[in-house]
């Protein structure tokens, strides 16, 4: 007799207003054992699913049956936007009963010491995302439904993920955008696109090459289809060219050689006749057009990115000698020594809690009081203009509408020129006036971007940038890149995205050093091994 379901959903359906329906009916169950990835297009409603399966959030219609214990973990970015004056310890207290577990389990699961007295925004993306985590595996769970928890892993974390999981006695939901790691601890997939969600048993390898398999008869019934249409037509017109030549001769046929009362007889019965014909191979072509609209592959808008390089002459925009870079009354990192130009492509690279994103804010905001660069020369080119996409999308105002963060990012630009180019980042009609706090990780990535992409840039930032976004987009942000010849500089965990974009120099931040690997990331089996022999050592 099988195991009766760890989380069972009857009838799932849940509609934004005024009238956007993102699924409708969902019907899904979680057993003991199950190891699933959630996967589909940003904003299609993966982490809605989520909130729904963890009872954060209601559905529209249908019920959510939970029989065993549940930890969810939402989006890190989410998770940022609450917790901004909570110390780590007191985050713990309230949160678990014995607190002191998760400390433990950081440092040997993990093997990160964090510092309990830091307030929760000075953690890092993977010291965070490390925390919630612990949280959620010291309470031992049944069931673990995880959104996005790779977004702010480095390589050895996300190894470190993948042991935990595979000791996990339960069931587990991801949400994960990265690939590798999916083929490491899902053995089926949760599909969720306007049809609804469909199952595939295999890891991520697997369902791709499903749905490779399901593209192409779908595009060979497809070309069937169309053609089918064609030879439709054509019949059609044939039989009505043959028809009104048959009428002109039947009519002058008629008129020479009978009555005219058999020739209004005669002429009735070809009409009718005709019209029969006519009937049918109309009935043929919709039949046939029908067809062809059932096999259409519905296929997704890409987003459309562009970005504009101010007009540069060869310079040094940036220039670090000697410095220090400290978050508060803790050093990151020593001696810095950084140089950017004009079309420099840099990559940043390092373990988590590493000063990655300290260094980026440091560079981009030198007011910050709590993020600074100490002693040495620091050179700042001036009127330089930065800009700086962080993990959490701050650029983004959660309580303003889609348009007016456009229109505050952008307030020089015309209505219309905004409009088009929201439209270019699948942002429609009435949707632009959605709060931002309504939006997913992938949406909220995607105006974070379409909010720097008409601004005139010499230094570009990037923290994390494919984080949320699905492969089309990543795939449009690769090209928009390569397109771009301002400075600049990344700090990413995905590698095959750093190894499209043309890196030019990389650095590495390891025990308050800065380190030159011996690779770029375009090799990369020689980058990855060197990243991983720094991070080890």
């Amino acid at each position: 007799m099988p195991e009766h379901p760890y989380l069972l959903g009857e009838g799932l359906s849940y509609a934004l207003p005024p009238d956007r329906i993102l699924f409708d009916s969902l019907q899904l169950s979680l057993a003991a054992g199950d190891r699933v990835g959630l996967v589909g297009a940003n904003g299609v409603g993966k982490s809605t699913l989520l909130r729904i399966l963890a009872g954060q959030l209601k559905p529209t219609a249908g019920m959510v049956h939970r029989m065993n214990s549940l930890y969810y973990l939402p989006q890190i970015s989410v998770v940022q936007q609450q917790l901004k004056t909570a110390t780590v310890l007191n985050f713990l207290a309230t949160s678990i009963d014995e607190w002191w577990r998760v400390s433990e389990f950081i440092e040997n699961q993990f093997h990160t010491e964090l510092d309990l007295s830091l307030p929760v925004d000075q953690l890092s993306g993977g010291e965070l995302t490390k925390l919630l985590l612990a949280v959620g595996f010291v309470q031992s769970p049944q069931v673990l439904l995880l959104d996005e928890p790779t977004n702010h892993l480095d390589y050895l974390a996300l190894e470190e993920l993948r042991q935990i999981l595979a000791q996990f006695e339960g069931a587990y939901v991801v949400v994960s955008h990265k690939p590798f790691f999916l083929d490491q601890v899902v053995s089926s997939i949760w599909e969720l696109d306007t049809a609804g969600l469909t199952v595939y048993g295999g890891s991520y390898s697997d369902y791709r090459q499903q749905k490779q398999r399901q593209l192409e008869a779908q595009q060979r019934s497809h070309e069937a289809a169309r053609k089918a249409l064609k030879r439709a037509k054509a019949t059609a017109l044939q039989e009505q060219q043959r028809a009104a030549q048959s009428r002109r001769y039947g009519q002058a046929h008629i008129a020479g050689s009978t009555s005219r009362i058999e020739a209004g007889a005669s002429q009735r019965q070809a009409e009718v006749t005709a019209g029969k014909q006519k009937l049918k191979y109309e009935a043929a072509v919709e039949k046939a057009t029908q067809k062809v609209n059932q096999t259409k592959r519905r296929v997704n808008k890409a987003t459309k990115i562009q970005l504009e390089e101010k007009s540069q002459k060869r310079k040094t925009l940036v220039q670090i000698t000697g410095a220090d870079l400290w978050v508060a009354d803790r050093q990151l990192i020593q001696n810095l020594q950084l140089t950017i130009i004009v079309g420099d492509r840099i990559a940043i690279a390092g373990a988590n809690g590493s000063g990655k994103s300290s260094l980026a804010q440091a560079v981009w905001n030198q007011s910050d009081s709590k993020i600074r660069l100490r002693s040495g020369e620091v050179a700042i080119a001036p009127a330089i203009q930065i800009v700086y996409l962080d993990q959490a999308y701050a650029w983004v105002n959660r309580q303003a509408t889609i348009l007016q963060n456009m229109q505050f990012a952008n307030p020089n630009f015309s209505y219309q020129m905004i409009r088009q180019q929201l439209g270019h980042f699948l942002f429609f009609e009435t949707a632009v006036n959605q709060p931002a706090a309504v939006l997913s990780g992938g949406e909220l990535a995607r105006l974070a971007l379409a909010m720097i992409s008409i601004a005139q840039i010499d230094l570009l930032i990037l923290d994390e940038p494919t984080n949320n976004l699905d492969i089309a987009t990543v795939d449009q942000i690769v090209t928009a890149l390569n397109d771009y010849r301002g400075a600049l500089w990344v700090t990413s965990h995905d590698l095959d995205f750093l190894s499209r974009i043309q890196i030019t120099k990389s650095y590495q931040l390891q025990q308050q050093q800065q380190l030159q690997p011996t690779a770029l990331p375009s090799d990369k089996p020689a980058y990855y091994q060197s990243l991983t022999r720094h991070f080890r050592s």
